[in-house]
């Protein structure tokens, strides 16, 4: 690892950079939780409420209202200057401010150090002689492969902000990955090639699996706005037992009603209704271009724009990243008789899936219960430490947080599938050079067994 002087610049830069970014994050993660969505209103509307609610009013003191001056908002700095207390009314500033500031700045400079000089992180691929993928570690420079790093940046920061809304409030906005979203395919669209590190460079079949699922979810989705698909818990998602646990501590009572399991499974019924379009359109546009010599020959013509194969690259990972998600909390749901993951949590692959496209996300989301597992064995030894004896009393176990002091059935699963995301960034090369060639032997029989010989 060469650590220069310029280098040392860069890193400076982007500790720099993150910790302004995680400045906004704080917006993000104490104002976006708080708009409340309006009867009647439209999807675009409702996004861009929500956008403008983080830009107005200007930041202020969450005590006493008093708008902050600029230099009480430089990141970090301003909140040790201040003593981590208001310059109005002396009241104390959370020090979750400046830590989250500071460890937006943290991951910006590690992902730069990894990217830049420690060579992990993307990849690029090449295909041997016998019909192997081979994913290669790809030395990066700043000067040329700003995009890459940028992108991924921008997606390091939504993953931070919505885990931590997740581990308070078990929700996850949805503006939050659907931000990322554009980023990610202007990004692929404009910047992928071959040889492009990070690049989604889908082959024939691959694209045309994305082209026809991205039509037939605009279609499902035309379907649900006008009525004709039916809306899962149109009365409102079931509560989690932290809710319930929540409503308990102030006295109220439940607005939403609780589902019987044989009310769960009919409202995952209605989801895989809406996943249907999708997955037949997606399937028939691959037959379509694979027994089909001239619609094959169309399609391969298509996918020689290179701008075209980058943007169905990122579609396809948006497609694949979601619908794994989606339908592992389908089948949860129906053989638990409870809901089994959020809608967020599919959203948030979802986005992952659009900036590192199907692979990485499908491996983040396998490596997600494990970080799930080694949390939730931490959380059990750390409450039974404080449930240890001492004397003769039993000292009662103290609240860790409003989203993890309640019961262990429940634990937010967006924290885990950003960990394992973030992981993944970095080792992805060697995970799926180790499983390339037992994929490309078994996509060969699938594909023997189908031709039929």
């Amino acid at each position: 690892m060469d650590l220069s002087l310029s280098q040392a610049a860069y890193i400076l830069f982007a500790f720099a950079l993150g910790s302004c970014v995680g400045s906004f994050l704080n917006v993000v993660i104490w104002r976006l939780p708080q708009v409340q969505p309006v009867e009647g209103e439209g999807l675009f509307h409702g996004f861009l409420r929500s956008w403008q609610a983080l830009s107005w009013p200007p930041s202020y003191c969450p005590k006493c209202k008093t708008p902050l001056k600029w230099y009480d908002n430089l990141p970090v700095i301003g909140w040790i200057k201040l003593g981590g207390r208001c310059r109005s009314c002396n009241e104390p500033i959370s020090i979750r401010y400046p830590i989250v500031e500071a460890i937006t700045g943290l991951l910006f400079a590690f992902y730069y150090v990894m990217f830049f000089l420690g060579d992990f992180g993307p990849c690029r691929y090449r295909v041997t002689s016998d019909g192997v993928t081979q994913f290669l570690p790809s030395p990066l420079e700043i000067q040329v492969h700003w995009p890459i790093y940028f992108l991924d940046m921008i997606l390091i920061g939504a993953l931070l902000s919505a885990s931590l809304i997740d581990a308070e409030l078990f929700i996850i906005p949805l503006e939050i990955p659907w931000v990322v979203v554009p980023f990610a395919l202007a990004e692929h669209a404009v910047f992928d090639r071959p040889g492009w590190p990070g690049a989604l460079t889908p082959s024939a079949p691959a694209a045309a699996l994305a082209a026809g699922a991205a039509v037939g979810l605009l279609i499902s989705f035309i379907l649900w706005y006008i009525g004709v698909l039916p809306a899962s818990f149109a009365q409102g998602e079931p509560l989690l037992e932290v809710d319930k646990a929540r409503l308990a501590v102030k006295g109220e009572e439940p607005q939403q009603r609780d589902y019987t399991p044989a009310e769960i499974r009919a409202e995952m019924r209605k989801e895989m209704l809406f996943l249907m379009p999708p997955l037949a359109l997606g399937l028939a546009w691959v037959l379509l271009t694979w027994k089909a010599p001239a619609v094959g020959e169309f399609w391969s013509s298509v996918l020689r724009h290179e701008w075209i194969s980058g943007l169905l690259g990122s579609v396809l990972g948006l497609l694949v990243g979601g619908f794994v998600v989606w339908l592992t909390r389908i089948l949860g749901s129906t053989a638990f008789g409870r809901e089994a993951m959020g809608m967020g949590d599919v959203h948030l692959m979802a986005a992952v899936g659009a900036v590192l496209g199907p692979g990485q996300a499908t491996v983040a989301f396998f490596v997600a219960p494990f970080i799930a597992l080694l949390i939730w064995v931490w959380l059990l030894l750390g409450r039974k430490r404080r449930e240890l004896p001492r004397g003769n009393r039993k000292q009662p176990a103290q609240k860790i947080g409003p989203a993890l002091e309640t019961t262990h059935r429940e634990l937010p699963f967006g924290p885990n599938l950003s960990l394992a995301t973030g992981v993944t960034m970095l080792f992805y090369c060697p995970i799926a050079d180790f499983l390339s060639p037992g994929l490309t032997g078994l996509f060969y029989m699938i594909s023997r067994l189908w031709a039929g010989g």
